[in-house]
């Protein structure tokens, strides 16, 4: 196990993306909250601009009354007819009536003393001036008018609208001031909301950037370690990236690599022991390929001897001997002749197993025509037909394919059904990959449980006496076909006959040769067809 580096922080990813955000958060909270200051101070500064315009109308229509009051006394006094007495009443009645409001609305010490005193100096007025003139007037215009030429009335008068002129240029100036102040605060509430908004904005953008790059970072350290491990770097070390969740998959990272690297490691062994194992097992097949092929090529030679001396003794004492001595030597001969052929079959199939000549393009259809001429004493003694069809050009290993054709042919002349005589039909087809040859034949048929045994080695479905043969030719047939990349089949049932079929790929997917060659490559000798060979007297004297 290698050593890893040690976690470094517990932050979730959770914590990781939103921490950053408080900030900003926070900075939304603050402008929120002055944009609501900025709100209420507003709308108290409206509230005062709106006191002061009220205060400032009511300051203007209490000078107006004043005047109509001074009117009013002046038209009675120069007229004498109580008509003109209406102004004066009415505006004695407001002027009451407006003080008693702006003393209700008035915002300092000074402003409500200033209205006491206009309240004082009318009422002073009123008594000194205008309400004796009332009384004098019905009686006489002189006395009136000597009244109103006073200058105690004028100089009232006179200072109730000085003192009206201060109280409307104080409102006035504060009506200036709130309506000032209402647009600072919203400058200033703008300005703040503004920079505050932009503020925020930046540092979500920042927040936002610097966890995409980290995690952006750590993703492409996982994804190159990835690539590093898949090259066999089981000992890369990954970025850390401060996230619980990253780093979580940073170790199960470790722990899959760890794994994969000891099972490439139990992989390795098992392959090393399997690449000996299949050595040791190549090597004992060729041992036993070059026993079997030595063996039966040295057995050959006592065995051509035996047959010869028997074949020999038979010629030279013939009826010299009882009958059961000529019993003997019959069953002597017939059994040389079979183990003769047993051991030519062994050769063969050891041939097939080790030959290895490169694959080519090949006329099939001269080559099966060749073969039914090797069979044509056969075919003639059963009084057989065999039909062969168009046949094409193929890849492959000719001297091979021949025993394949040969095997089939003949197995199809030799298991015929005595009631009829073989009819036997060599055809192909193409098919996507490859080219499909068929042998079919009307003999005895197989049971299908037999199928997958036929094709062993030494496995024969009848008595040595009934069929010929050494139960090799369709392990031979099987051999070569797989050899070759091609499959073998067959279809049959029995009492009507036989199909076998195998394929050939074509060029793009035959095999450049078709084994490995493990010894010298030698002669062939057909397995079926014409019987072993007769031992002659010639092979005494080449053997003696």
């Amino acid at each position: 196990m290698r050593l890893r580096p040690v976690l470094l922080s517990t932050q979730s990813l959770t914590q990781f993306l939103l921490l950053p955000l408080l900030g900003p958060l926070l900075l939304l909270l603050a402008v929120t909250g002055a944009v609501i200051w900025g709100i209420d101070r507003n709308a108290l500064q409206i509230q005062q601009l709106n006191a002061a315009q009220v205060r400032l109308n009511l300051i203007n229509l209490l000078a107006r009354d004043i005047i109509d009051m001074e009117t009013g006394i002046r038209g009675y006094v120069i007229v004498g007819d109580t008509q003109y007495l209406e102004p004066y009443r009415r505006g004695s009645a407001s002027v009451k009536i407006r003080l008693k409001q702006l003393q209700t609305l008035s915002v300092s010490d000074q402003q409500r003393l200033n209205l006491s005193r206009v309240g004082t100096l009318v009422e002073r007025w009123t008594t000194r001036v205008a309400e004796p003139e009332i009384l004098v007037r019905p009686n006489s215009a002189a006395q009136a008018a000597a009244l109103i030429g006073k200058a105690d009335g004028k100089e009232l008068i006179d200072t109730v609208r000085d003192v009206l002129a201060v109280l409307e240029h104080n409102e006035m100036l504060r009506r200036e001031a709130a309506a000032s102040s209402s647009l600072m605060t919203l400058r200033l509430t703008r300005s703040v909301t503004i920079i505050g908004l932009l503020s925020a904005l930046l540092l979500v953008f920042f927040a936002a950037q610097r966890s995409a790059r980290t995690l952006t970072r750590g993703l492409q350290t996982l994804n190159t370690g990835a690539e590093r491990i898949a090259q066999g770097h089981y000992g890369e070390m990954l970025l850390d990236v401060p996230v619980r969740e990253v780093q979580a998959l940073r170790s199960q990272f470790y722990r899959m690599a760890d794994a994969v690297e000891q099972r490439e490691e139990g992989l390795k062994a098992a392959q090393s022991v399997l690449e000996r194992t299949n050595r040791d097992l190549e090597r004992s097949n060729r041992e036993l390929e070059q026993f079997a092929y030595v063996a039966s090529h040295d057995l050959q030679e006592p065995l051509r001897t035996i047959g010869s001396y028997t074949e020999l003794l038979a010629k030279r004492y013939s009826g010299q001997l009882d009958q059961r001595a000529d019993q003997y030597i019959a069953f002597t001969l017939s059994a040389t002749h079979r183990l003769k052929g047993l051991i030519q079959d062994l050769l063969l199939y050891s041939r097939v197993r080790q030959h290895a000549k490169a694959a080519e393009l090949f006329g099939v259809q001269p080559l099966v025509a060749s073969i039914v001429k090797d069979f044509q004493h056969l075919i003639e003694r059963t009084d057989a037909s065999i039909e062969v069809g168009t046949l094409p050009q193929a890849w492959g290993n000719p001297e091979l394919l021949r025993h394949v054709f040969q095997n089939l042919i003949g197995n199809a002349l030799k298991f015929h059904d005595p009631a009829r005589p073989p009819r036997v039909h060599v055809s192909a087809e193409a098919l996507p990959e490859a080219w499909k040859f068929s042998v079919a034949d009307n003999g005895i048929g197989i049971d299908p449980a037999y199928f997958e045994r036929i094709f062993g080695v030494f496995q024969r479905l009848h008595g040595i006496g009934v069929f010929e043969g050494s139960g090799i030719g369709l392990a031979v047939v099987k051999n070569v076909v797989e050899r070759h990349g091609g499959q073998l089949s067959i279809e049959s049932s029995v009492g009507q006959g036989s199909t076998f079929s195998f394929t050939l790929p074509y060029q793009q997917n035959a095999p450049a040769a078709v084994s490995p060659l493990l010894t010298e490559s030698k002669p062939l000798v057909p397995t079926l067809g014409p019987s072993p060979t007769p031992f002659s007297p010639k092979d005494i004297h080449e053997n003696h």
